[in-house]
């Protein structure tokens, strides 16, 4: 019985470690505020998912709701698919993430393992992480 428990948690990490840029958990203290850079309104219901590579998606259940990933090299918009088990981890199809609407017009400011910053034609999104 050992030596199953002990190949299953191999086999789990193997493709942890081989999924690691398209698998995306959940920050529990990540949050989104959306606004101008001077006044901004903490988005509520937002869930934050990092990736080995901090690229984040963000997934609302609240009305409106909406799946968004920002990437690096400036690839912001709504994923093709994900399977996500709600609320601890998803999994994309692809790295980079392949988009079904990208978001015209955006333009990553900051990317860091703390802070990501994008700018849209209309508003400023800050996302802070950890």
């Amino acid at each position: 019985m050992k030596k199953i428990i002990l190949f299953l948690v191999l086999l789990f990490i193997i493709f942890v470690a081989y999924n690691r840029q398209r698998l995306y958990l959940r920050d529990p203290f990540g949050g989104v505020t959306r606004g101008t850079q001077e006044t901004g309104n903490k988005e509520k219901g937002a869930q934050v998912f990092i990736n080995y590579s901090n690229d984040v998606l963000v997934e609302n259940d609240n009305a409106p709701a909406y799946l968004l990933v920002v990437q690096r090299d400036n690839h912001i918009g709504t994923p093709v698919q994900l399977k996500c088990i709600h609320w601890l981890v998803c999994l994309a199809d692809a790295d980079p993430v392949p988009l079904l609407l990208p978001l015209q017009g955006a333009v990553v400011e900051t990317m860091t393992n703390k802070l990501v910053t994008y700018r849209t034609r209309k508003e400023f999104v800050v996302i802070a992480l950890r």
